[in-house]
């Protein structure tokens, strides 16, 4: 199964990367504006119209690791995959080493992903640099 990776250095402690990425207010300035976070950890939704992808919180442990399953979405390939942060300190800086691994094939929505991520993630360098990030308003 082929999987996403991605790795950016950001100038962020650990504790504040965790924060913007498990944080309803701050993921809604770097991913999406429609999303929605259970505040216990237990399950993410975001919206794009009438669609609704929900992921499970798999791990959370801060300021270090969070994976999410996808429990149920309708963008292609995404039902059944697993995303993952994994934060690493860099001096005053912290290293996100991303993945959103399962895959079933690396086809036309495999390529989309990846570059969605990829724009997402210099989003979130974006919102953690400056305060300002460029989140989309819904995952279409």
């Amino acid at each position: 199964m082929p999987d996403i990776l991605h790795r950016l250095t950001v100038p962020a402690p650990r504790a504040w990367v965790h924060s913007a990425l498990t944080t309803g207010a701050d993921v809604r300035q770097w991913w999406t504006r429609d999303a929605d976070l259970d505040a216990g950890g237990g399950e993410v939704r975001f919206f794009a119209g009438s669609r609704v992808t929900r992921l499970g919180v798999e791990a959370l442990e801060p300021p270090g690791r969070l994976v999410w399953r996808v429990l149920d979405s309708n963008l292609p390939g995404w039902r059944g995959t697993w995303i993952e942060f994994d934060l690493e300190d860099a001096g005053e800086a912290s290293v996100i080493a991303f993945s959103h691994r399962g895959w079933a094939a690396a086809d036309e929505a495999y390529a989309r992903t990846t570059t969605g991520w990829a724009q997402y993630l210099f989003s979130l360098q974006r919102y953690l640099e400056t305060g300002t990030g460029a989140p989309h308003g819904g995952l279409d």
